[in-house]
């Protein structure tokens, strides 16, 4: 994800274009499907659909504005502009896997107070470093998953139906190809998987425009100019003001459609896991009821005539509790 409007995040976040390509000589077509451990910080469009032979499709990758200012608001003065750093003073390095080539480490970065994770990446000979620092990397990871496309689903020509229609088509297929898979009719290796790790760099030209790791926030001063080009201020309420307004609006609202498309198949694979699970409880339920019976028969019907306990009029429980009620009663009323 290449940062490259850091002072307006919020209209305009990271995103990166994700390409797929099906290089199959014959007719296979696959069908491909991409998930994220941060389904809440990214928005993924489209998050599945179908590639045929030749033919590659690709497949955007966009970070919340929101998530975007927060993770850029934690490295404003660090080495999320320079992930690497060199001739670095030993008194600036703490290790504890010593001061080796590939040694993990924390750095002051550029001599300031806090600390950056990082990796020593060269020692040389004047008794400094190169490090590489951690920062421009995340825990984030996404997941990409294709698979030949049946041909139940091919004779559908999936790829010509309306976008709503075919997600849905593929996530029941989806659905049935991993139930498969867990109930061994299916080998694992059906389907492909590729993990990709994030990576965030801010672009040469934000560098320059904001040397020195400082990054200021968004022109909100209606008589500060647009841009450098742009002598006209920005006044609240003027068409420019609404327009723009309109466009984040238009923008956060298509972010929100694409996240809904996310929850229902996510909705659909948790109702057809529950309907399975479901029908399996039924059916041990079923089988369970049988063995009472035994030898497949009909169980016993039970014996209705009242036990014992029952004839009694009341059992020795009800009698306690009774008395029990009525102590915590005088009690109340002494």
């Amino acid at each position: 994800f290449e940062w490259k409007n850091v002072a307006n995040l919020a209209d305009k976040p990271p995103k990166t274009i994700l390409t797929a390509t099906n290089n199959s000589t014959g007719d296979a077509v696959v069908a491909y499907k991409v998930k994220t451990t941060a389904p809440k910080r990214y928005v993924v469009r489209p998050p599945q659909g179908v590639i045929l032979p030749g033919k590659s499709a690709k497949i955007t990758l966009t970070m919340v504005g929101k998530d975007a200012e927060t993770l850029l608001a934690k490295s404003t003065r660090g080495p999320l502009h320079d992930e690497r750093e060199t001739n670095v003073p030993a008194d600036l390095i703490k290790s504890t896997e010593g001061m080796e080539v590939g040694a993990r480490c924390e750095v002051r970065w550029q001599g300031k107070e806090r600390y950056y994770a990082g990796k020593i990446r060269k020692c040389n000979e004047d008794g400094t470093f190169d490090v590489d620092y951690d920062d421009g990397e995340s825990k984030d990871k996404f997941l990409v998953q294709t698979t030949d496309l049946a041909p139940s689903y091919r004779e559908q020509q999936l790829e010509e139906k309306d976008d709503k229609v075919r997600q849905s088509i593929l996530s029941k297929m989806w659905q049935e190809l991993e139930k498969k898979i867990k109930g061994g009719e299916l080998d694992k290796k059906t389907i492909s998987s590729s993990r990709l790790t994030t990576k965030f760099s801010i672009s040469d030209a934000e560098k320059e425009a904001y040397a020195g790791g400082l990054v200021p926030g968004p022109v909100v001063d209606p008589a500060v100019a647009r841009s450098a080009t742009d002598s006209m201020p920005v006044s609240p309420g003027s068409p420019e003001a609404i327009f723009a307004e309109l466009s984040a609006l238009r923008k956060k609202y298509d972010d929100l459609v694409a996240y809904t498309v996310n929850l229902t198949g996510d909705r659909d694979y948790l109702n057809n896991e529950l309907a399975t699970v479901k029908a399996k409880l039924d059916r041990e339920k079923t089988k369970r009821a049988a063995e009472t019976g035994g030898d497949g028969a009909p169980a016993a019907v039970a014996d209705t005539k009242p036990s014992k306990a029952d004839s009694s009029g009341f059992s020795l429980f009800m009698v306690l509790l009774v008395a029990f009620i009525a102590f915590i009663v005088g009690r109340i009323v002494n």
